[in-house]
């Protein structure tokens, strides 16, 4: 799993272009929809075997946070 893998799955579950989603973009300000994020914890769930619950992400939190939370390095 790279941050490249999900970087594509983050832009496929939310129908977002990959060029939005910067590193310290909260997930406010990308109107992420809660449907959404449960969809994408699910996916990451099935995909890469990553524990999540719905409430470990909140609204104020960055792209960055969530690779950070799963284990994936953001490149710098």
């Amino acid at each position: 799993m790279t941050y490249e893998d999900i970087l594509a799955l983050v832009a496929d579950e939310t129908r977002l272009p990959v060029e939005r989603l910067q590193p310290d973009s909260t997930l406010a300000t990308l109107d992420i929809s809660s449907i959404d994020m449960v969809s994408m914890l699910f996916e990451l769930e099935d995909r890469y075997g990553i524990e999540l619950q719905p409430e470990d992400l909140t609204r104020d939190m960055t792209l960055r946070q969530l690779f950070e939370r799963i284990g994936v390095a953001v490149p710098q």
